[in-house]
């Protein structure tokens, strides 16, 4: 369309204060201010109602204030257009989400809105969630928080690796079940949860125990991406779900609990390093590290549980933005090819961790 034909309206995002000389916008996290002491920026944005195109407010404008050009005015909508603050009433989500789907999830229609310009479509990104299949491995802890997360959030399709059955001990931070589950299995209990919260998400469950790659790469051969919130094996798991995501081609976003704090990382395979690349990259660069992960490794250390629900959500708050981000594209992914840590004491988080692909890398190339 002809940027001169859209006809932008006010978002109803951001409150518009009409003050003597000046308009403020009040934005998410700063408000911008527009001075005016001709009224001229008022007139326009009185005309930004979705009713006229940009030639036809520019036109009126002109007319009311000659002093004016029509560069002025273009100035003016290009700079609302730039902070995000206007957006296309031609655009209608009829024919890119259902009705269900645009009650269900006006809330976070309206969220893509604020990153948007005029010349693009915030249904479009509801459509791309929804269109998306997600492989998850574990509805644990970080699992049963995430999967809930996904059905909110309108993942068409969920496909989840669980074998394990519930037990007491699961309920201080595994949200998804009920006291008189114990006993039950955890993936056919998420999968009703998932039903009866959004009976339009399809939810596959692969009720089984990895032992390999393949057992993973088998159960996600058509997945968008693969979500690793399980450590059982311990020191085996993080590497078989690597090597299928580097098969798959496919991102793979990790988290996990550590006593204290949380951790969560990204791997988009020939774009970051992947797992064993980091591994690599610590026996050259840390051998400390290294031998003592080795010994961990000889000696078969599993170490208790340690969990917390604040940290759970925390987390798991995080991967899912991570996540999202890299479905809709907004902004940009923050632990690519980094370990962020997210502390108890402070709940500050920071990089402890980074590498880069291996040139030499046995599972993905170095490319």
């Amino acid at each position: 369309m002809n940027y001169k034909e859209i006809k932008p309206k006010l978002k109803k995002a951001y409150p518009v204060v009409y003050d003597k000389n000046r308009i403020l916008v009040g934005g998410f996290g700063k408000n911008i201010e527009y001075s005016d002491p001709t009224g001229s920026v008022y007139f326009v944005f009185k005309l930004l109602t979705g009713k006229y195109t940009i030639k036809q407010i520019t036109r009126k404008t002109i007319n009311q204030y000659s002093q004016y050009t029509e560069k002025d005015v273009f100035d003016l909508i290009n700079d609302l257009n730039s902070e995000r603050i206007i957006e296309d009433a031609n655009i209608s989500g009829t024919n890119v989400l259902s009705k269900y789907e645009l009650e269900r999830y006006h809330r976070n229609i309206n969220f893509f809105s604020s990153f948007i310009d005029l010349k693009k479509n915030k249904y479009r990104i509801q459509r791309k969630i929804s269109d998306t299949t997600v492989g998850i491995i574990g509805l644990g802890g970080l699992g049963s928080h995430i999967v809930y997360d996904l059905a909110a959030l309108g993942i068409g399709h969920i496909k989840a690796i669980e074998f394990d059955k519930l037990d007491l001990t699961n309920l201080n931070r595994q949200i998804l079940y009920n006291y008189e589950d114990v006993g039950k299995s955890k993936g056919h209990l998420a999968k009703k949860r998932i039903h009866d919260f959004n009976p339009k998400v399809k939810f596959d469950l692969f009720e089984k125990k990895v032992t390999s790659a393949k057992d993973i790469t088998d159960c996600f051969n058509d997945v968008d991406f693969i979500i690793l919130v399980a450590d059982r094996p311990k020191y085996y798991m993080a590497h078989w779900a690597n090597e299928s995501a580097v098969t798959l081609n496919v991102p793979m976003f990790v988290a996990g609990l550590e006593a204290q704090r949380a951790m969560y990382y990204t791997i988009i395979p020939h774009k970051t390093g992947c797992v064993e690349c980091w591994r690599q990259s610590v026996r050259e660069n840390d051998h400390i590290s290294d031998e003592v992960l080795q010994e961990k490794e000889r000696m078969n250390l599993l170490g208790d549980n340690t969990a917390i629900v604040p940290l759970v959500s925390a987390v798991t708050g995080l991967i899912m933005s991570e996540i999202l981000r890299y479905i809709s594209g907004i902004g940009s992914l923050q632990a690519a090819g980094n370990l962020i840590a997210i502390d108890f004491l402070t709940m500050n988080t920071k990089i402890i961790e980074t590498w880069k692909r291996n040139p030499n890398c046995a599972v993905c190339g170095g490319h």
